[in-house]
């Protein structure tokens, strides 16, 4: 029978007739059950498989007209396969199979298929059948009492589940202890795990959200040990844990379990599950900043729901994808037809709230191109009113109507629609959108009316910061910064124009180092917690859970709807709660950004605090005696373009070796010093600074990676009149470095595998220089030894290639010896105390602009508690970089100042003609907190 069996189901499906009727003698209800049996074994582990199977067990039971059994044991198999990936189908099979045991009276039978019924009714949303299912089943299974023990359980975990659905909560909770307690005394691991699965959903909507991550996380390990793999289960409760890492905002976590849940499904060929994660996993990209990542998922998604002619879903892709490459690049020529496309989708579909979203995504970039005809087409004639019932819809679309007003020079009629969109703000608890209403006024009035300007970008503000206030660490790490920056620079602008100098510095230090100073404020545990705050986020969190699940089943409108509706309250709420805790005496942090507490700290002749607004580049100096200035600089894409210039200067001196270089030092260093000089008298000649001293030197893009210590004045560099130490802001200057104490150093180097002999050089003389030090080079245990850091190492020293995408992301890290030690983890080391971390790998500085302000590497160590980084700006040979290490550390066991000890190394390497190029000693620069 196994051997007739196996020729079957590895025969090609075509030519299954001939072979039935070949072999119709040899088939009976045991080939029916023998294959059901295959088919149920791999419905969650080979997913193709069982599909296959259960098709071939209904080709035999119709060869067998006179077994009516054969067929209902055929669409039992088939509808075992069909509940998790097509519930209405598996209700239809399971009831006619249960047709013929009722004819029989098949007690055992009747009560299983009862109990599979329940699941697809609840997946299906008709609970009442499912109640009614699940009181047969039960009743049948007491009457047979001394039947397999997984019966009990498969139905308590059905059973379970349907409870849960219909909000009764305490009962599901009962029903799933006590069939935990079964499953886990008869050894039913993958059962076991399931019914932790529901009861991590039943704890979340009772409040006990604390409690669920350790369920699923228990639930997915037992699947993993389990031969064959349950796939498609452990992609199921990857995704459930995507959901809750998504509501409680760990964002880098949620990404890895919904690509891990999208790759499950993929192998499992379950389509929809799979086009639906990689929508999940495209929108937390966005979040996340990467957007060439997330237009690439979002084309996957597309792709993938088309196939599968999920129509409705591949247009909620195809509109979401646009947006993201509108973001990207307005001039996208796919961008148009992609629009267009989504629109008619919709339309089709009969779908008037998601086609005025299309039109809104059209007439934005109609806006950005001056085509204001179109723009006012799309908003009016095109734009469907039944659409105005959806609150945020109403409200985007006034702010467009305002703008396109604006654009037209009907200042009258923006400020109409603006604070209309205001009022419908305020009045419906839409928190955001109030916050793009204010930032609009103040736009529009900026010119006229500047003091009713600053008034909205302040109220614009003090949203951003209260709303920030509510954030995790994960989402302020993910996607603040990048997000809501508009506000702050033109008002930094107004200020400035009113002649308040020192109040627009500090609403500059409020633009750069607002979130980077809550992460460090809550990474050195200096912020307090709101109880009441803490409780409104726990119910937030729960109701986004519950919201992304109810989304993916399918549930109605006004169910999701109502989910959304009380998510908002909460919210507003919390915002609410956040306003009156700030206000109440002794808890403004307004006196961080004061520049008289910046200026009591300021350990420099002056701090220059560099700001690019408009494409214009300004400099704020703050010197020793308190003196505040602001000059304006010119145009940031000259700058930039400079920048572009210098950096091909540098590496043609880079690609010679030291031989070419001393032979055509004298020239290169001369083609490099032009433009040093051109840099010089553009970002340090107009200012008002002493003529030699110490200077503080916060950058921002376009000149993060700047070699500020090689600026060429036309008779020496700027190192050698200054000593320069940067700082991504003044106002860190504001909050202390925490104290703590500090261990042996710590160095590490990754070598490749031997192929970069250079780094363990490097590593074998710091470790010399560095009597105490504890060294790990290619070792794979040095990612424990960070973890499991105890005492925070005086000095932290890394030898590595760093990771870069094309945009930087939490994940992006320094390649160690067996896998990539990422920004994510470094936000989570306790390094207070440790005075020094260098970052010896490529450009190791980038990312510090606004936009990823929190996701480069200097951020999240000083983040960690670091005093000081030396990090590398540009990518330098192996060799200089390690000569120029050992020289370094050399100077620093003599001077303790990073700062000074790199001026001393760069001022000895001036003096070696094989490396006096400052593409070579200006590499690096020393960052503080």
């Amino acid at each position: 029978m196994d051997d007739l069996i196996a020729e079957l189901i590895d025969l090609p499906e075509a030519e299954w007739p001939g072979w039935l009727t070949t072999h119709a003698s040899r088939l009976s209800l045991e080939t029916v059950a023998r294959l059901k049996q295959r088919s149920d074994q791999f419905i969650k582990s080979d997913s193709a498989r069982a599909d296959r199977i259960s098709r071939a067990a209904i080709a035999v039971a119709e060869q067998l007209p006179t077994e009516p059994i054969a067929r209902a044991l055929a669409y039992w198999a088939r509808g075992n396969w069909a509940v998790y990936r097509r519930p209405e189908e598996a209700v239809d099979l399971y009831q006619k199979a249960l047709v013929v045991y009722e004819q029989i009276g098949d007690s055992e039978a009747i009560a299983r298929l009862s109990s599979n019924l329940i699941l697809a009714c609840t997946t299906l949303g008709r609970f009442a059948d499912a109640l009614t299912f699940a009181e047969r089943a039960q009743r049948l299974l007491e009457e047979i009492a001394a039947g397999p023990v997984i019966y009990r359980v498969k139905f308590g975990m059905n059973y379970g589940l349907l409870l849960y659905e219909c909000g009764r909560y305490q009962e599901a909770l009962d029903v799933n202890e006590k069939m935990i307690a079964l499953a886990r005394n008869h050894g039913l691991q993958e059962e076991l795990a399931e019914l932790q699965v529901n009861q991590a959903f039943t704890l979340a909507a009772m409040g006990r959200l604390a409690e669920c991550e350790r369920l699923l996380i228990d639930s997915r390990q037992r699947l993993e040990q389990l031969t064959p793999k349950p796939v498609l289960t452990i992609a199921r409760i990857d995704l459930n844990l995507g959901d809750y890492y998504s509501a409680t905002a760990n964002l880098s976590a949620a990404l890895n379990h919904f690509r891990d849940a999208s790759k499950g499904f993929q192998e499992e060929n379950v389509a929809m599950d799979y086009a639906t994660v990689l929508l999940y996993e495209a929108n937390l990209l966005k979040r996340l900043g990467a957007l060439r990542e997330a237009r690439r998922a979002y084309d996957r998604a597309y792709q993938a729901f088309r196939e599968d002619n999920l129509t409705q879903y591949a247009a909620q892709a195809l509109l979401a994808g646009a947006a993201v490459r509108r973001e990207i690049n307005p001039a996208d020529p796919e961008l148009p037809e992609m629009l267009n496309r989504a629109c008619d989708m919709f339309t089709n579909l009969q779908l008037p709230i998601w086609r005025n979203e299309t039109l809104l995504e059209q007439a934005r970039l109609a806006l950005l191109f001056g085509n204001y005809a179109q723009a006012e087409s799309l908003l009016t004639t095109a734009w469907s009113e039944d659409a105005d019932t959806v609150l945020h819809l109403a409200i985007d679309h006034q702010l467009l109507w305002g703008r396109l007003r604006m654009a037209q020079g009907d200042e009258a009629g923006a400020l109409t629609a603006f604070t209309s969109a205001l009022t419908q703000s305020q009045n419906g608890a839409q928190i955001w959108s109030e916050r793009e209403a204010l930032v609009a006024l103040g736009n529009l009035l900026a010119a006229r009316q500047p003091d009713s300007a600053i008034q909205y970008l302040q109220d614009a503000v003090r949203i951003d910061e209260l709303m920030r206030a509510e954030l995790s660490v994960a989402e302020l790490t993910a996607d603040f910064q990048s997000r809501r920056n508009d506000a702050l620079p033109l008002l930094a602008k107004l200020e400035w124009q009113a002649g308040h100098f020192q109040t627009a510095l500090q609403t500059v230090w409020r633009w750069k180092g607002g979130a980077l100073i809550d992460l460090i404020r809550r990474h050195d545990g200096y912020t307090d917690v709101n109880p009441t705050i803490a409780q409104l986020q726990q119910r937030i969190a729960v109701l986004r859970w519950e919201l992304e699940r109810k989304q993916r089943d399918e549930e109605s409108e006004e169910r999701l709807d109502e989910l959304r509706r009380q998510i908002r309250d909460l919210e507003a709420q919390a915002y609410h709660e956040r306003r009156y805790h700030i206000h109440k005496p002794g808890q403004s942090d307004a006196s961080i950004y004061n520049w008289q507490t910046v200026l009591s700290k300021l350990d420099a002749d002056c701090l220059i605090e560099y700001v690019s607004i408009d494409n214009e580049l300004y400099a704020w100096c703050l010197t020793r005696n308190g003196d505040c200035t602001i000059t304006t600089l010119g145009s940031t894409s000259t700058i930039s373009e400079l920048l572009q210039r210098l950096e091909l200067k540098n590496l043609n001196a880079l690609r010679l070796n030291d031989e070419q270089r001393q032979q055509r030092g004298e020239t290169l260093i001369r083609d490099a010093r032009v433009l040093l000089q051109r840099l010089y008298r553009t970002l340090i000649e107009p200012l008002p600074i002493p003529v030699e001293g110490k200077l503080l030197i916060a950058p921002c893009a376009p000149i993060h990676l700047a070699p500020f210590a090689a600026l060429w004045n036309g008779n020496n560099y700027l190192m050698e009149r200054y000593l320069i130490e940067q700082i991504p802001t003044g106002a860190l200057l504001g909050i202390p470095v925490p104290a703590g104490p500090s261990g042996p150093a710590l160095v590490i180097g990754a070598s490749a595998d031997g192929m970069l002999a250079a780094v363990q050089r490097e590593i074998n003389a710091i470790a010399g220089i560095l009597a105490d030090a504890e060294v790990y080079l290619d070792d794979p245990a040095a990612l424990t030894a960070l973890h499991n850091l105890t005492t925070a190492p005086r000095i932290l020293h890394f030898s590595a290639h760093t990771t870069f995408d094309e945009e930087p992301t939490i994940f992006a890290g320094l390649h160690l010896a067996d896998r990539t030690f990422t920004i994510e983890e470094c936000y989570r080391l306790n390094l207070a105390g440790t005075e020094l971390v260098t970052l010896n790998g490529c450009t190791t500085a980038y990312g510090m602009e606004s936009g990823g302000a929190l996701i480069a590497f200097q951020s999240a160590f000083l983040i960690a508690g670091a005093q000081r980084l030396l990090v590398s700006l540009w990518p330098i040979k192996d060799e200089p970089a390690a000569g120029l290490m050992a020289r370094f550390y050399q100077n620093l066991m003599q001077t303790q100042s990073p700062a000074v000890a790199l001026r001393q190394t760069q001022r000895d390497l001036l003096h070696d003609p094989a490396l006096a190029h400052p593409a070579i000693w200006s590499a690096f620069a020393v960052m503080r907190r």
